[in-house]
């Protein structure tokens, strides 16, 4: 997160949630330091319930908090958060460009696909496509072969362990 992508993303109305976000911790941060997360959802019906219920889903999250940013303190509190204040690490729900999955991932997929859903009888040489999905904060793979289709958390198959989510 930058001021100029803040700048940019606020040009209309915005809710933003914020919540704690532990892929954006690494092993070179120093201690103590908070990552976070900014999701945004543009000011319109569904989307504002959209931000209710991300923020209900939150209800454990300490950092948790909902920003507006048609008002004037929100703003100036997110403008903070896009410089990037010491001690904290904070990101948005962007993509500076189109989204493709490494050559590990794609291999950690595969073995997914085949371990996990046999009976889909996918084969590592048939053509798999797959997608980054945000879904409240939560990063999930989209996996289309053929007719069949599944969303799997991106830690699952990173790790192998099956995700908890909110």
């Amino acid at each position: 997160m930058t001021p100029e992508i803040l700048v940019a993303l606020c040009r209309q109305p915005m809710f933003l949630v914020r919540q704690y976000y532990p892929r954006g911790l690494s092993s070179f941060d120093p201690p103590g330091t908070i990552p976070l997360l900014l999701t945004h959802y543009i000011h319109h019906e569904v989307d504002a319930e959209r931000a209710r219920r991300h923020m209900r889903l939150l209800f454990k999250d300490r950092y948790r908090c909902l920003y507006n940013s048609a008002d004037d303190e929100h703003r100036e509190r997110l403008l903070k958060a896009a410089m990037q204040p010491a001690g904290y690490k904070i990101y948005i729900n962007l993509l500076p460009g189109e989204w493709k999955a490494s050559d590990t991932l794609k291999r950690k997929i595969s073995q997914y696909v085949q371990q996990r859903l046999p009976h889909w009888n996918y084969s590592p040489a048939d053509k798999l496509k797959v997608t980054l999905k945000d879904r409240f904060g939560e990063l999930y793979l989209s996996l289309l072969w053929k007719h069949q289709q599944m969303e799997v958390h991106l830690d699952e198959i990173e790790t192998g362990r099956v995700c908890a989510t909110t």
